[in-house]
Formats: structure tokens, C-alpha cells, sequence
């Protein structure tokens, strides 16, 4: 008997997967304070400096399983560098596109939702009816972000890339853009955070993704782990934790319209 507990001990203080994701993707995930932070999280613990829904849906979904998980978070085109050097087993919340499709294999539940308006100056409104009325204008965009297949095909606006949210704004504020392409409540709790929110508008939203974990296609053991968070997934959703993970978000998310509520 002594030697099955300590074999199953064992083999559970081995289940152990390593996630990344970015600091500042409140109310997804963000971080208290700095720009990195690493930490193993055993189940039923969490990380004191990191929290946001897409963590918790990540978090239950492994605990529920058994695993510890090794907590990566930097900023996004680090991780990107990390995650396919194999340096880290899994990425969330990343949406799917044709582009990562050729590197990635991804989850079947999804972490979240995420819908894709155009930030533009109060001052400056523009006759909205779809993307082609930005046509000729200079559009921020964050580097490394996908905004749906709508905008990636779109080739009639110059794109500029920009390395934090913060920065786009500050970019539109001195109008050297017309346009900040971004994701709703990720982008609007930066714009109040930085009381910009009076002086900039979001237009309507234009395309619309959900988010998963990803795993590099040349990580062998990719495909287990994104099964695992799957099982997971499911398992709190009959249990009842992803309501409680729902409902403890409920107001930053519906407020947004940055989740559905309906599972």
C-alpha cells in the first residue's frame, strides 16, 4: 500500500505543463506588476501577481486534471520566441488564422471570445459602413496580434505596427495615425486606465474570434496537452467552476462584449 501512495505521489508531482501568455490582456490576464513573471501553481493555488478569466478557464481546466502548471508570462513577442523554440509547451489565448495554422496545433475549447473594432478620435469621426472606408488612411495595429482574416486581407490602408496598446493610443492622440485597430474591453480598459476614454471612440465591430491554447507542431507531447485542457475544460463546465469563473468576470466581460455566457 505504502509503495502505490508513493508511486502515485509520484506520478502526479511529474504532471506538470508550461503555459505562457502576455501581462497586459486585462481582463483576460494581467499582470500586477512588471512584465515577467514565472511560478509553479500546484492545483488548488494560484499565482499572487497574475490573474485575469483566460488564467482561471487555464488554471481549473489543468488543476482539474491533476497538473501543476508552470506559469510564463512575458511580453507577447517573447512569447512567441518561447513558444516555437519549444521552450514552453503551450500559448493562450491565440486565436486561429491561416498564418499560425502552418505552426500551431490548437485546443478544441476555446479560453475566451474577442471581437475587433477601429479606435479613431472623437474630434475625427469617419463615415463607417465597412473596412474599405479606411481606405488611403494609416491604421496602428499591435505587432504579432491577428484581427481575422477581414483585416489581414484587407491591403487598402497602411498598417503600422506598434508594441504596446498604450502606445497606439499615444500614436492616434497625436493623430501621426487615423485609426487604432483593437480588441473591445482588452483595448477600453487601457483607454480608461490612461483616461483617454472621453477623447476616443470605438467604431462598430467588424469581425469577431474566439481564443485557445496552441502548441508549437513540433512539440511531441503538443497534442496530450492540448487534449488534457480540453478534458479539463468540460469537466468544469460540468462541475460547475466555469460558471463560478463566468460569474466572478461577469461584470468587465458582459459590460464588453468580450464572452458569451451561454455554456
Amino acid at each position: 500500500m505504502i509503495i502505490l501512495i508513493v508511486t502515485s505521489y509520484c506520478c502526479a508531482a511529474n504532471k506538470i505543463v508550461s503555459v505562457i501568455t502576455l501581462p497586459d490582456y486585462e481582463p483576460f490576464g494581467s499582470l500586477a506588476q512588471g512584465d515577467t513573471h514565472v511560478v509553479k501553481v500546484p492545483p488548488g493555488e494560484d499565482s499572487q501577481l497574475f490573474e485575469g478569466f483566460a488564467w482561471d478557464v487555464v488554471r481549473e481546466s489543468f488543476h482539474s486534471m491533476g497538473y501543476t502548471i508552470e506559469l510564463w508570462v512575458v511580453p507577447w513577442a517573447r512569447a512567441l520566441t518561447y513558444i516555437d523554440s519549444g521552450r514552453v509547451d503551450l500559448i493562450f489565448p491565440v486565436s486561429i488564422s491561416a498564418e499560425r495554422l502552418k505552426i500551431y496545433r490548437y485546443s478544441k475549447e476555446h479560453v475566451n471570445s474577442v471581437f475587433y473594432r477601429l479606435y479613431i478620435l472623437k474630434s475625427q469621426p469617419i463615415e463607417w459602413q465597412s473596412l474599405e472606408a479606411l481606405r488611403g488612411m494609416t491604421i496602428a495595429q499591435m505587432r504579432g496580434f491577428n484581427y481575422g482574416e477581414r483585416w489581414a486581407l484587407l491591403k487598402s490602408v497602411e498598417k503600422y505596427d506598434v508594441g504596446e496598446i498604450i502606445q497606439g493610443f499615444e500614436m492616434l492622440m497625436s493623430k501621426r495615425v487615423e485609426g487604432f485597430v483593437g480588441y473591445e474591453g482588452v483595448w477600453d480598459t487601457v483607454l480608461q486606465q490612461h483616461k483617454l476614454d472621453k477623447d476616443i471612440i470605438k467604431l462598430p465591430m467588424f469581425d469577431s474570434n474566439k481564443e485557445y491554447l496552441a502548441a508549437s507542431l513540433g512539440n511531441p507531447m503538443g497534442r496530450k496537452l492540448l487534449k488534457q485542457f480540453d478534458l479539463g475544460k468540460k469537466r468544469i463546465l460540468e462541475n460547475g467552476k466555469l460558471k463560478e469563473i463566468q460569474r466572478k468576470w461577469s461584470k468587465v466581460l458582459s459590460e464588453n462584449g468580450t464572452d458569451d455566457f451561454s455554456q
